[in-house]
């Protein structure tokens, strides 16, 4: 494979994070109307209600549309690794772990979409069965935020000591990341409550981890994105290749 075909290839890749959210926003959030979901506290005749009847269809294509946007979230996980490891050098643990911890998210999406989609297969199930596959969803969802801190903390030591010229990312950048993943703890808050902000439908257990997580993804693809570009304009690629693209570097 020649310079310019290698280098279209990252720059999809880097793009993959903004296509990996637009599934989400589009399947998740939208179509399964997971922007305000069922309520951890909703009674099981309600949360019955919400899965087999009055949002039915779009949970189950809004879920298939986000399990279906793991596939992007692997590719960009996998490109940033590459790009950190350039950084890193010959033997580079936390590019490999950034990339681990961002397969075994989309895994732990895909599973969890796996069962909120089983919440709503089979309308006749009993409320009781519905609300349990509702919770084993979320908590498996949400609870698994170490994951992902120990991705973004990974991806930020390496950032933290990128010594080149024009680093990937400024320093930053990485502080914040790191900060980020501290205030993910957040995400235990289903663990101990049904109800108020740390339960799955609240501001600190849901809102908050889901801004973070969504805020670093595209941040991070936009540096990548701006890395790649200049790349492209060493190696001699004609502009015409990707004329927007390159201007705007």
């Amino acid at each position: 494979m020649n310079a310019e075909t290698n280098l279209r290839h990252q720059l999809f890749g880097a793009w993959c994070a903004p296509l990996f959210t637009l599934f989400t926003v589009v399947g998740w959030l939208w179509l399964a109307h997971f922007w305000a979901p069922a309520p951890a506290d909703l009674a099981p005749a309600e949360t019955h209600q919400w899965f087999t009847d009055t949002y039915r269809f779009g949970n189950l294509l809004g879920n298939l549309i986000f399990l279906t946007g793991c596939c992007f979230l692997c590719v960009w996980s996998v490109q940033f690794s590459l790009m950190l490891a350039k950084i890193e050098g010959p033997m580079p643990v936390w590019s490999i772990v950034q990339g681990v911890g961002g397969i075994l998210i989309a895994v732990i999406v895909i599973l969890n979409c796996s069962f909120w989609i089983s919440a709503a297969y089979r309308p006749e199930a009993s409320p009781d069965v519905v609300v349990a596959l509702n919770d084993i969803a979320w908590l498996g969802f949400l609870l698994a935020w170490p994951v992902l801190s120990m991705q973004m903390i990974a991806a930020a030591l390496v950032a933290l000591n990128d010594r080149s010229a024009r680093p990937l990312m400024p320093r930053a950048l990485a502080w914040w990341s790191i900060a980020g993943a501290v205030l993910l703890i957040t995400a235990s808050g289903p663990a101990f409550t049904q109800s108020g902000p740390f339960a799955y439908h609240g501001l600190l257990g849901f809102y908050l981890p889901m801004v973070i997580w969504g805020a670093w993804l595209d941040v991070h693809a936009w540096y990548m994105r701006r890395a790649l570009l200049r790349e492209i304009e060493a190696v001699g690629v004609p502009h015409a290749v990707l004329p927007t693209e390159l201007h705007r570097a």
